[in-house]
């Protein structure tokens, strides 16, 4: 039960004080490179939380084992968010886009393949194929999937909207109507592209393995919407903290 929430701790250290210190010292162009593979890491704590969380068989239920790796998960797609808007490039913020929805794709349709060799891999044996997937993780899954599209979304909208605002005041020259304008563009284009291979990923979740991704949602919304609620709330004095200096350091160059 503690490796998820410690993980997420460690990630997000990580992120600022590694990833962060690399990614202000590069160009457009490194900084580019760094937002694509920066998730490559969050790929490799998710399953490991995600195997812990699915030994708890006998301590949480699964309709609430989600809950233990929300953190994680919010984390990740609001620290990845911020690298996306520092690129301050609409073309560049596309592309990243459009690579990272893809990746998200691979990543949740192959979420159980990935979850069985991390299994073996921890526990050290074979395991035949098809022993991974119990109702328990299946239901685990497709919380996961919903919790996916919920941080994403949200991540997309605060941290463009606190970015934006924040420019608003500090550059007191800018008009409102322009910031707004910008605003709108660029947050428009990265929801069309996440709206766009979360369809596809959700096609291939429930049509072809047969995850009851909607079946969850419909008799589950209300749970998952006020879960994401409390969980960006409880991360926002960090993450906050860490776009805020961001964005000064970014408004102070454009300033001088």
């Amino acid at each position: 039960m503690a490796i998820p929430p410690c993980s997420a701790v460690i990630a997000a250290f990580v992120i600022r004080y590694a990833i962060y210190t690399a990614y202000d010292k590069q160009d457009t162009d490194g900084k580019l490179v760094i937002a694509i593979f920066s998730p490559l890491m969050g790929v490799i704590v998710k399953a490991i939380s995600r195997i812990c969380v699915q030994r708890l068989w006998n301590i949480a239920h699964p309709g609430y084992s989600y809950i233990l790796l929300a953190p994680l998960y919010c984390l990740l797609a609001v620290m990845f968010r911020i690298l996306q808007a520092e690129l301050d490039n609409l073309e560049s913020i596309a592309l990243l886009g459009i690579i990272h929805g893809f990746a998200e794709v691979v990543e949740r349709s192959t979420v159980v393949v990935i979850d069985h060799f991390c299994h073996q891999l921890c526990r050290r044996e074979s395991l035949p194929w098809g022993s991974f997937r119990t109702p328990r993780r299946e239901r685990l899954t497709a919380d996961i999937a919903i919790m996916s599209m919920l941080y994403e979304s949200s991540a997309i909208v605060s941290v463009n909207g606190l970015l934006y605002l924040y420019q608003f005041i500090y550059l007191k020259d800018d008009f409102l109507l322009k910031l707004l304008q910008s605003f709108a563009i660029t947050t428009s284009v990265q929801l069309v592209i996440e709206w766009f291979f979360t369809s596809v990923s959700l096609a291939i979740e429930t049509r072809y393995q047969n995850i009851a991704v909607m079946a969850v949602w419909r008799r589950r919304w209300k749970r998952h919407i006020l879960q994401a609620i409390a969980t960006t709330m409880a991360s926002t004095l960090w993450v906050s903290a860490n776009l805020l200096d961001m964005a000064h350091k970014r408004f102070e160059e454009h300033s001088n």
